[in-house]
């Protein structure tokens, strides 16, 4: 197994190489530094391409080559080869990533029309890669965090181990995302037209979250969980963050632990109401009591 990157001599794979270096150091894996050419073809019809004059693919072979192996001279601290593969560029990549750890892109900051219709190579690897594909961009890092996105799924699942290995390796912190899609159809949408239980309710929960952080004054790199099942309070509060558990009616009569804040909720309120609420209870103005 190596860390394997996609290096063609531009500003975009050099960042690409010095990202594959780190990540080799870090995971004690070699290097692998591959350049990618285009075998020159013509189209012979029904679909079939020949190679159009052997003697320039073999200047491009040996041109990829060198370009390889100039990026793997610029190595030192990880055991480090290059080859040269014909392409197209995302393919051979995608090839590589069933027998590697890791594939490095870099990323270029123009776009042309072909890219733009078929998908840039590192958005293709990024999506057909069989193994994790870190995509680098011209952008520096600033804040030392990991973000990942959530869904429940398997892949979501492994995302998420990938993410807390990843950031144990560097020392960065988490941030877990989960988000949502609200289909709005049409203006003027309120109460008295839409069924309960529908677009409003998930607005309004998603304002409620936000409302409750700034009655709180809770840090947004703190975050505030509202959960309704007590392996959800537990797992929040083991990844450190501040709970508000606000249970329903069937998992009020439930045992919770752990959480930093209690807002026993019997039915649902409206969102003015349960932000009042919290920061009542927040005050310990509140008695525990069904709502």
């Amino acid at each position: 197994m190596a860390v394997v990157v996609g290096y063609d001599g531009s500003d975009g794979s050099e960042r690409a190489l010095e990202w594959a270096v780190e990540e080799a150091r870090l995971r004690g894996l070699p290097l692998e530094v591959v350049a990618v050419w285009d075998e020159p073809t013509v189209d012979v019809g029904m679909g079939a391409g020949a190679v159009a004059d052997p003697n320039l693919a073999r200047v491009l072979e040996e041109r990829a080559d060198d370009i390889a192996a100039r990026g793997a001279a610029m190595v030192e601290e990880v055991p480090v080869t290059s080859r040269a593969l014909p392409g197209p560029a995302a393919t051979a990549l995608i090839d590589l990533s069933r027998d590697a750890e890791l594939i490095v892109t870099g990323s270029h900051s123009k776009r042309g029309v072909a890219e733009i219709l078929l998908g840039s190579t590192s958005d293709q690897v990024a999506t057909h890669s069989t193994c994790p594909t870190i995509v680098v961009r011209p952008k520096p890092i600033v804040n030392q965090r990991l973000a990942v996105a959530v869904d429940g799924s398997h892949p979501g699942s492994r995302a998420l181990d990938w993410a807390f290995e990843e950031a144990s390796r560097r020392g960065w912190k988490v941030r877990v995302i989960h988000a949502w899609d609200v289909h709005v159809v049409g203006f003027d949408v309120d109460d008295s037209t839409y069924p309960k239980g529908g677009i409003l309710d998930e607005v309004k929960d998603a304002e409620t979250r936000l409302k409750a952080m700034e009655t709180l004054g809770v840090r947004a790199d703190e975050a505030v969980a509202f959960e309704d099942a007590p392996n959800g309070v537990k797992a929040a509060r083991a990844a450190g963050l501040f709970v508000v558990a606000v249970p329903n009616p069937i998992t009020s009569m439930l045992a919770f632990e752990g959480e930093s804040l209690r807002v026993n909720v019997a039915l649902v309120l409206n969102n003015a109401r349960l932000a009042a609420h919290i920061a009542r209870a927040w005050a310990g103005e509140d008695e525990e009591r069904g709502w």
